[in-house]
This record gives C-alpha cells, sequence and structure tokens, in this order.
C-alpha cells in the first residue's frame, strides 16, 4: 500500500446545489496492489516505482482548478493565455496555466480516483491489479479498481 500522495485542488461539480460554486480539498490518494505471484525480488513491485508514478500524476492536479473535458454541458474555449468555461449559466476565465483539463465526466472523487487509476495503468504498472482511494475530506472517500 502506498500512502502519503497529496494534492490541493479546486473544483466544481455541474448542477449541484452546494458544490457548483468553486471550492477546494486537500486530496489524499492511497494505491493498493495485489497481484498472486512475486517478482525475483519477491516482491509484487518496489513501492518506489509506484510511489514516483502515482507522485507525478497527483503533481500535474496539484494546485490547479480540475476542469472535466467530458461533463455534459460544459463549453471550453482556450484563447491566447486565458481559458473559459461555460456551464449551467456560469461563465469562468481563468489564467490557461491554472486550469488542468481531465477526460472525465466529472470531479468527483469517484472520478478523479478512475482517472489515477487509468493514469497508473498507462505505465509501467499496467499488469498489476491496482485499487486507488481518493479522499477528499475526512471519511469522503472513494475507491476504483479492475473488476
Amino acid at each position: 500500500m502506498t500512502r502519503d500522495l497529496n494534492f490541493s485542488a479546486a473544483h466544481f461539480l455541474m448542477r449541484h446545489p452546494k458544490c457548483e460554486r468553486i471550492h477546494g480539498h486537500n486530496y489524499r490518494v492511497t494505491i493498493e496492489i495485489e497481484s498472486g505471484e512475486l517478482n525475483s525480488q519477491q516482491m509484487i513491485v518496489d513501492f518506489m516505482d509506484v510511489r514516483n508514478i502515482a507522485r507525478e500524476i497527483c503533481q500535474k492536479m496539484d494546485h490547479h482548478i480540475l476542469i472535466p473535458t467530458k461533463a455534459e454541458g460544459i463549453e471550453i474555449k482556450e484563447t491566447g493565455k486565458e481559458m473559459e468555461v461555460v456551464e449551467n449559466k456560469r461563465r469562468y476565465v481563468f489564467p490557461k496555466g491554472d486550469a488542468l483539463l481531465l477526460p472525465i465526466e466529472a470531479t468527483t472523487v469517484e472520478k478523479i480516483s478512475e482517472y489515477i487509476y487509468t493514469q497508473l495503468k498507462q505505465s509501467s504498472l499496467k499488469d498489476l491489479k491496482i485499487k486507488v482511494s481518493v479522499e477528499e475530506a475526512e471519511g469522503s472517500i472513494a475507491t476504483f479498481t479492475e473488476e
């Protein structure tokens, strides 16, 4: 299990009575790896490798506003150094470097955990069974894993 992976980010949830306003979280990420086989070093995987790959994914999201590019009804326009986001009659303009476009439907912890999982599966960890948990507040945790 890999712990101590954190990032801080802002987001909004479309058409949610409270969370549609921009707000932020200090996210905590936990990764578990499963396998029925050990490598030549008698490990499933070197946890430093897992931590380094996951830390890079988390660092890309750190201190950004997370924008879900697959959200229904969202319009995203990039012009010069700005990014304009329009959703549900709300219009936001961010410096382009402050926003991170994520190929997900919503920036919920469920979809963020799936996004991190997908990124891990595209790395050298692709052949391992991975479980990713993301916590946005104490007790508010979502986990994504393969069937």
